[in-house]
Parts: C-alpha cells; sequence; structure tokens
C-alpha cells in the first residue's frame, strides 16, 4: 500500500531525490556517498563566496554583492541538508499519513539582450566583479557555482512540492474530520434518534475526533524535526530579499547591466515566493482546522443525548485554542506572518541603503 502511494503520488519527488541520495527508500552506501557529495558540492559552494571577504580587498559594496549571492547559495542548500538528516522523520510522515523542473538556463538572458559580447566574456566579467576571481580560473568556478545552484534547485524543488502535499492531506484530513461532524449531527438523526443511529453517530464523532488528532499529530511531527531548519530559512529569506534589492539599486547603469538588474530581481522574487508560498500553506492548515471548530460549534448539539454532547464539548475545548504551525516559538506560518516577513525585508534594505549612503 505504501509503495503504491508512493509511486503514485509522491514519484516524481522521488526520482528528483533518488538522483541525489535523497530519497528513504534506497539508503545504500552508494546513496549515502551520493548525499555526501550533494552536501559537499552546497557547502563548498558557500565556504568559496564568503572565502573571497578574506582573500580580496574588503570593502562595503564587495560584502553586499557577495552576501547577496550567498545568501541564496545558503537557501539552497538548507532543504538538501535537512532532507538528509531528516530521512527517518519523512518517512515517519509516510506512515502517519497513509497515503498522501526546473533546468538552469544560462543562455535566456543574451537571447533576451543580445549583444556583440558572447555569453562567455559576460560570465568572466560577472565572476571577476563580484568574487575577485582571475580570468585563470573563472571557468572552473562557473561550473562549481552553475552545479550547486542547479541542484539545489531541484532538491528544493522536489522537496517542497513534497511538503506541500503533506499540508494538502492535512487539510483534507480536516476537512474530513468537519464532513464527518456535520453528518454525523444532520438534523434527521438527531429528531430520529434510536439505537441504531445512536451507534452511527457515536461512530462518526469518534472517527472525527481521530482524524483531527492524526491531522495535528502529522503537523507537529513535521515541525518538531525541522523547525531548525526553518527557522533558518526564515532568517535566510529575509536576508536573501534585502540583499539581492540593495544590489539592484547599487548598479549605476540598469539599462546597460540589464542582466545583472534581471538576476537580482528574479532571486529576490524567487525568495518572496517561497516566502508565500510557506506561509500560505500554513494558512491554509489553520483555516481548515478552524472550519472544524466551525461546524462544532454551528451544529445542533442540543438535540443530542448527554454521551453526544460530551464528545461535542470534548471537540470544542480542543478547538478553543487556535491551532497554527508554529516554528520555534518566533513565527507563525500565515498571511500576516509574510507581509511581516516582506515588511522586514524592506526595511533592512532600507537601513543597509542608508548606511550605504
Amino acid at each position: 500500500m505504501m509503495m503504491c502511494i508512493k509511486n503514485r503520488f509522491f514519484n516524481q519527488n522521488r526520482l528528483l531525490l533518488l538522483a541525489f541520495g535523497l530519497w528513504f527508500d534506497e539508503e545504500t552506501i552508494f546513496t549515502h556517498f551520493q548525499a555526501t557529495l550533494l552536501c559537499s558540492l552546497m557547502i563548498s559552494s558557500i565556504i568559496f563566496q564568503f572565502s573571497r571577504l578574506f582573500i580580496a580587498e574588503c570593502s562595503f559594496d564587495l560584502i553586499m554583492r557577495i552576501f547577496s549571492s550567498m545568501m541564496f547559495y545558503v537557501l539552497l542548500t538548507i532543504p538538501c541538508i535537512s532532507m538528509w538528516i531528516n530521512i527517518k522523520a519523512v518517512v515517519l510522515a509516510f506512515s502517519l499519513c497513509g497515503n498522501s523542473v526546473i533546468i538552469y538556463w544560462p543562455y535566456i538572458l543574451d537571447i533576451i539582450v543580445p549583444k556583440n559580447v558572447s555569453y562567455a566574456i559576460r560570465a568572466m566579467y560577472f565572476m571577476t566583479k563580484y568574487f575577485k576571481v582571475s580570468e585563470k580560473y573563472y571557468f572552473l568556478v562557473l561550473v562549481h557555482l552553475n552545479a550547486a545552484c542547479t541542484t539545489g534547485l531541484i532538491v528544493m524543488i522536489a522537496m517542497g512540492t513534497m511538503l506541500l502535499s503533506y499540508t494538502q492531506h492535512i487539510c483534507g484530513m480536516f476537512e474530513i474530520a468537519s464532513y464527518r461532524i456535520e453528518q454525523a449531527m444532520a438534523p434527521e438523526l438527531l429528531h430520529n434518534f434510536d439505537i441504531k443511529n445512536r451507534t452511527v453517530i457515536c461512530k462518526q464523532m469518534i472517527c472525527a475526533i481521530d482524524i483531527q488528532r492524526q491531522a495535528m499529530q502529522l503537523s507537529d511531527c513535521l515541525l518538531s524535526t525541522m523547525h531548525g531548519s526553518l527557522a533558518v530559512v526564515i532568517i535566510t529569506t529575509v536576508l536573501c530579499a534585502s540583499c539581492n534589492l540593495f544590489q539592484v539599486f547599487q548598479i549605476e547603469s540598469p539599462a546597460e547591466e540589464l542582466e545583472e538588474v534581471l538576476l537580482h530581481l528574479l532571486a529576490a522574487s524567487f525568495v518572496v515566493w517561497i516566502m508565500f508560498i510557506c506561509n500560505y500553506a500554513g494558512q491554509e492548515i489553520t483555516d481548515h482546522s478552524n472550519h472544524v471548530y466551525v461546524i462544532t460549534y454551528s451544529i445542533s448539539w442540543y438535540l443530542a443525548p448527554l454521551h453526544i454532547q460530551k464528545l461535542v464539548l470534548f471537540l470544542l475545548q480542543r478547538n478553543h485554542k487556535i491551532f497554527t504551525m508554529s516554528v520555534a516559538g518566533l513565527f507563525t506560518a500565515s498571511l500576516e506572518c509574510f507581509a511581516t516577513l516582506v515588511s522586514a525585508s524592506v526595511s533592512y534594505f532600507t537601513f543597509m541603503y542608508s548606511m550605504q549612503k
């Protein structure tokens, strides 16, 4: 059953993650080597960029250039390491559920904004400007960073879509619980209350309570195993968006350096999109959990016998406190949190811009 579910709903995620040794069905020496190689590639790309601060002549402009790129690579590295560390937790999430590409394109900008200089010359200029790398080694650096960016994006998309599938499953469980409560306390059953209807109501109410418990348990399982990684992701997204926005306004001639402007805008937009998707998923879980409370509160509980009313009271007490996806007790996934993070990114950008002036 488990293999059927994974092949049906997570086959594309499995293929993407299996290529990097991050799929939990295949734990062998080779997959451990693949995962180690992937994490080494991602971490080495960050270390290389960070090392330029000590090798090259340091200035505020150079620091911001390197940080705008390095934060993006940090954001891509976190899911790789998190998936590697939390493979057991992903297996547990599957058991709790019971069920339930991007190709890096380096030539697009050259097509959009054709010039008399080749892509290779502009790439060489970009490497020299950002990382103070000699022309002798720029190709190795370019291959290294492109490989890290491509693999990081693939892993992030595979892991992100799988986690979104989990959140959709959780929302579906809350919706099923709401439906069962509504059907169990239907007026026609309560008005014609007999032994048979009593059994039906009790079974459906108990089933609804159990489904709601499983949904909450799955949510807590995902958060408890990944709250550290998610907290780092949140901080990194804010810094990455701020640094890339800052770099856009640092370009003296945007019309002449349109590729660089688009690159930073693309990075900032990608980060903001990640913020929105994560917080929207958390908001959906909260809304579906609240819907269980609304349905429970609106049913004709007063027509039911006392022992059924006790079950209804139990549900009301459980749902009285809003169920949220809270990360480290500091961030609560919601649209309000998304607005706060975007506001923080703009505030940090304003602060850096004023400091530079």
